[in-house]
């Protein structure tokens, strides 16, 4: 069996991103709307800027901050990203480095094709092997 890629892991995802002038709260909501851990943060031209996850908005809401401010006031600027063709067990290993869960899977040109998410790392994990 062909060893699993990032590409693999995002084939059967919807793509949802934002830009850096989407504010925090309209992040929130699309974060629940499609019930996920972090939104990308993309430029004009498709270029990941930076992402926006659930620790970024739980330190906002601790600290008071205004949650309609804009996500480039807010988002963890040139996160760490994944290409197409790396393994998983590198993407599992991105993850614990980086204590992370989201890692934007990005193309040679930066932009965003995806991404992967620990509970869809360990959804795989979990589907390969034999249960009793």
């Amino acid at each position: 069996m062909a060893p699993t890629r990032a590409r693999d892991l995002i084939r059967d995802t919807r793509l949802v991103y934002a830009g850096p002038e989407t504010s925090v709260r309209k992040a929130a909501e699309l974060m629940a709307q499609h019930n996920i851990g972090s939104i990308p943060v993309v430029d004009a031209s498709g270029r990941l800027v930076g992402i926006f996850t659930e620790r970024d908005l739980t330190r906002l809401v601790a600290r008071g901050e205004d949650l309609d401010k804009p996500l480039r006031d807010a988002m963890t600027p040139n996160p760490v990203t994944a290409h197409p063709d790396d393994p998983l067990p590198l993407l599992a290993y991105k993850m614990v480095e980086h204590n992370i869960r989201h890692i934007p899977v990005v193309d040679d040109n930066g932009r965003l094709l995806g991404v992967v998410s620990i509970r869809r790392v360990l959804r795989h994990l979990i589907a390969r092997e034999e249960w009793p």
